[in-house]
């Protein structure tokens, strides 16, 4: 039996205990997906954010009478946690492809303050700052930080975030997992179409992914949902529409 994994919907980064940054993202494509490597035999590890509805799954498999242990679901809620799962799962099996469609966020709070508070702390050491680069180490690591293990006040009409990248999966998946056939994602929007593609063949390139699934927000938006498959050699001419011909793709790279 074939095993593959999948990753799917976004990745919520906490502010404090009660927000979070999120993105659009419903999981809908890697739950499709997932049903179709179920149905034809596929054992399926799915890592998703808990906000993916997978009773469609539970009620599929319960409907054909599949193995409960075709099955195993994680779920995770950020960026790291994500992580976490699929580096945990490095050493369980082998898995013959990866599809890492997950809309994963760029972006997690480092930390929140109130601007005032900055304006105050800046203020201060402008008799002793040499440079801008006194006054960015002090924004980098300001004392006026609020406390965000707790719930922030509702009533800050100047809370700011400082934002913080977040660790880029898709550049630990072949580290992980060296023989496995790995597909992402890339979605830009309202770009030229030549743009698209080399974007999507240097994040191949950089990632050593076999295939990346290119595609454009304002086409989606639009309704069209083609997913234009890039590998480090550029453009294949490839376009997938829908979850049946992603699936026809990627199993026939199995065979």
């Amino acid at each position: 039996m074939k095993s593959i994994l999948i990753t799917g919907g976004p990745t919520n980064e906490y502010i404090d205990e009660v927000m979070k940054i999120t993105n659009m993202s419903t999981g809908s494509l890697s739950r499709n997906l997932a049903m179709l490597f179920l149905k034809n035999g596929y054992k399926v590890t799915a890592v998703f954010n808990h906000s993916v509805d997978i009773g469609r799954i539970d009620d599929l498999i319960s409907a054909e009478g599949l193995p409960a242990g075709n099955f195993v679901h994680i779920g995770v809620e950020t960026t790291e946690d994500m992580m976490d799962a699929i580096s945990s799962c490095k050493g369980n099996e082998h898995y013959d492809a990866i599809i890492h469609a997950a809309a994963v966020g760029d972006y997690k709070g480092e930390f929140s303050f109130l601007l005032e508070d900055m304006a105050e702390e800046l203020f201060a050491a402008k008799d002793s700052a040499k440079s801008s680069a006194d006054f960015l180490a002090i924004m980098e690591n300001p004392k006026c930080r609020l406390n965000d293990d707790t719930k922030i006040s509702s009533y800050q009409k100047n809370l700011t975030a400082k934002l913080t990248l977040t660790p880029k999966i898709i550049g630990k998946l072949r580290e992980w997992f060296p023989d496995t056939l790995l597909v992402g994602c890339k979605l830009l929007e309202n770009v030229p179409k030549e743009e698209l593609y080399s974007v999507a063949q240097r994040l191949a390139e950089k990632n050593r992914m076999d295939y990346i699934m290119a595609n454009d927000l304002a086409d989606l938006r639009s309704g069209k949902m083609t997913r234009h498959i890039c590998t480090k050699d550029g453009f294949t001419g490839i376009e997938l529409e829908t979850p049946e011909e992603i699936y026809e793709f990627i199993s026939n790279k199995l065979k």
